[in-house]
C-alpha cells in the first residue's frame, strides 16, 4: 500500500502542501482585477478546443466585459482625484475665513463693548412678541433681555449695545444668546442670527464638508453660513431709530 507522508510537521513543505497553501491563501481574495481578467482570457484562448473554438460572439462579449471593467476602474480613479481636489479647495476656502466673521445661528453673540452687535430673528408668520436674552457664557446668568412687541412676517432686526440691564458695559467677548417668539399665545424657541469670528477650520470626514470653529467654542458647518462680514455690523441711523421704537429694554 502506498503511503503519503507530509513533511509539514518538520517545517519542510512538499510541492503538494505548498500548492494547497497557495490555493487557500489566494482563495481569500476573490476579487478580479483587469490584469487577472486579461490573463484568464489569454489562457482561455490558448487552451481552447481546436475542434470547438470560441465563438466570435463569446469573444466579443468577454472583450466588452474587459472594456467595461477598465472603464469602471478609470472612472473610480478619476472620481477619487476629483474628490481630493474639491477637498483641498474647500480647505483653502475655509483658511481664508480665519479671522473673519460669519453670520449664522450659532447660539453665541460677540461684543467689543463699543460697536452694537447685530441680531436678526426670522419670523415667517410674524409674532405677538419676541424675547431675546443675553447670558453669561460661564455662569449662565441673564445679563440683558430685549423684548419686541407685535411683528409682521419677515426678519426682525435688533441690536445689543454690549451692556447689562443696569447699563454697565460687559467685558469684550462671546456670550450666549437665546430667543423665543409668542404666536397664538404659545411661546416657542427661535434661533437668533448673529456674527461670530472664525478661529480655526477643520475637515469633517463624516459630513465631507468644512467645519468652522468659532469664538466661544461654537462649531458651524460651512453650509450653514448665510453671510460673511465683520464681527459687529454697523447700525445705520434708520435701523437704530427703528430698533428703539420696536424694542423695549427690560431689566431683570
Amino acid at each position: 500500500m502506498e503511503t503519503t507522508v507530509s513533511l509539514a510537521s518538520t517545517g519542510i513543505l512538499t510541492q503538494r502542501d505548498y500548492d494547497e497553501q497557495q490555493l487557500v491563501k489566494n482563495g481569500k481574495d476573490d476579487s478580479l482585477d483587469r490584469n487577472a481578467f486579461l490573463t484568464l482570457l489569454t489562457t482561455q484562448l490558448q487552451n481552447q478546443n481546436p475542434l470547438d473554438p470560441m465563438k466570435n460572439e463569446e469573444f466579443v462579449a468577454q472583450l466588452a466585459q474587459f472594456s467595461q471593467l477598465e472603464g469602471i476602474t478609470n472612472m473610480s480613479t478619476s472620481l477619487s482625484d476629483v474628490a481630493d481636489v474639491i477637498r483641498s479647495d474647500r480647505i483653502m476656502t475655509g483658511a481664508n475665513l480665519v479671522g473673519k466673521s460669519v453670520f449664522a445661528a450659532t447660539g453665541r453673540i460677540d461684543t467689543d463693548g463699543q460697536t452694537p452687535s447685530a441680531i436678526e430673528v426670522d419670523l415667517p408668520f410674524g409674532a405677538e412678541q419676541v424675547d431675546v436674552g443675553i447670558y453669561d457664557a460661564t455662569s449662565g446668568a441673564l445679563l440683558r433681555s430685549i423684548v419686541a412687541g407685535p411683528q409682521s412676517s419677515g426678519v426682525l432686526e435688533m441690536t445689543w449695545d454690549g451692556r447689562r440691564a443696569d447699563g454697565t458695559v460687559v467685558p469684550p467677548g462671546s456670550y450666549i444668546i437665546r430667543g423665543t417668539k409668542t404666536v397664538g399665545g404659545n411661546a416657542t424657541a427661535v434661533e437668533p442670527f448673529t456674527y461670530a469670528t472664525v478661529k480655526t477650520v477643520s475637515w469633517d470626514s463624516q459630513a465631507a464638508d468644512l467645519s468652522l470653529n468659532l469664538s466661544g467654542g461654537a462649531v458651524l458647518p460651512l453650509a450653514n453660513v448665510t453671510r460673511i462680514g465683520q464681527a459687529s455690523a454697523p447700525v445705520t441711523t434708520a435701523q437704530a431709530e427703528s430698533a428703539s421704537t420696536q424694542t423695549a429694554q427690560i431689566e431683570e
